[in-house]
């Protein structure tokens, strides 16, 4: 395990969540946030330069530090197993201080497909 971050454990101002149900058991899921290859698959790479792994706990969370042109980011894979079996997946993306967060449509739920995360209807 790698040194620990320094944000704060609760989303904060500057942070935006992700919670979504995947049909995939939580080791499968672990495997698609924690490698490299596959993870950008979903999430495409940073622009800036490579992610770096600041907290893993396999296979419940990782934390990366994400770069991008304002800052570097941290962004959170939370991991729970769901009672149907599948997986709950929060993702918490806390931006750099010099970053404009965006506002997400409240309730909205995103799905993973093999063209990447989409707003389902």
């Amino acid at each position: 395990m790698t040194e620990a971050v320094t944000k704060p454990e609760a989303p904060a101002n500057d942070a935006v969540v992700f919670d979504c149900e995947l049909e995939d058991p939580p080791a499968k899921v672990w495997r698609a946030v924690a490698e490299p290859a596959i993870r950008s698959e979903w999430l495409g790479e940073p622009e800036t330069g490579p992610s770096e792994v600041r907290l893993a706990d396999p296979p419940e969370r990782l934390d990366l530090a994400w770069p991008t042109p304002e800052g570097e980011s941290l962004v959170r894979f939370e991991i729970f197993p769901s009672e149907e079996g599948g997986s709950r997946l929060t993702i918490t993306h806390h931006a750099p201080r010099t970053a404009q967060v965006v506002p997400f449509p409240a309730r909205s739920r995103l799905t993973m497909s093999a063209a990447g995360w989409r707003v389902a209807a």
